[in-house]
């Protein structure tokens, strides 16, 4: 009986610092990836990249209407770090038509070859960094919702860029 006790005990202390030894990413369930980050033709040299599932909220307020909304889901998103910035690209902003700001994604395969090319609303993208220091790293999270799992599965490689309206 003393030995089941001490067994018991010993496997507890094991599974208990072996959870310790887990870093935040993995503990809340991220999975990491090995892709190669590109923004046009720059490699972006991303670390620390990795998929995880976050919730998402947005909301709406009409000041005019004395009305708001909001509504929240959940999505994969894919995380990096990276200390250079994405190439922006200007295109010629046009009334009547979404002039909003982009981020164009083309994904390929191992072999180099283009899967597909998508463009996300840039609201899809939160950036962080310290805007105080030069060469600070940027932290990127990408809300991946409109992106097929099976696409991000077959793709090796993927390049960015920021398309934003140019201002007359």
């Amino acid at each position: 009986m003393k030995t089941r006790l001490i067994l018991f005990i010993a496997v507890q202390l094991f599974i208990i610092n072996n959870l310790g030894s887990q870093n935040l990413k993995e503990s809340l369930g991220g999975i990491k990836t090995n892709l190669q980050i590109y923004s046009d033709s720059v490699d972006l040299k991303a670390s620390d990249q990795f998929i995880i599932l976050r919730t998402e909220k947005k909301t709406h307020t009409d000041e005019l209407a004395r009305f708001s909304w909001a509504y929240a889901y959940q999505s994969y998103h894919l995380e990096f770090v990276t200390k250079l910035n994405l190439k922006v690209e200007l295109f010629k902003k046009e009334a009547g038509k979404d002039n909003d700001s982009k981020l164009e994604l083309t994904f390929y395969d191992s072999n180099n070859n283009v899967l597909t090319t998508t463009t996300l609303p840039y609201e899809y993208v939160d950036v962080f960094t310290n805007t105080t220091s030069k060469g600070s790293p940027n932290f990127y999270s990408i809300d991946l919702i409109d992106i097929p799992i099976v696409l991000l599965d077959k793709t090796a490689k993927i390049s960015m860029i920021k398309l934003n309206a140019k201002r007359l």
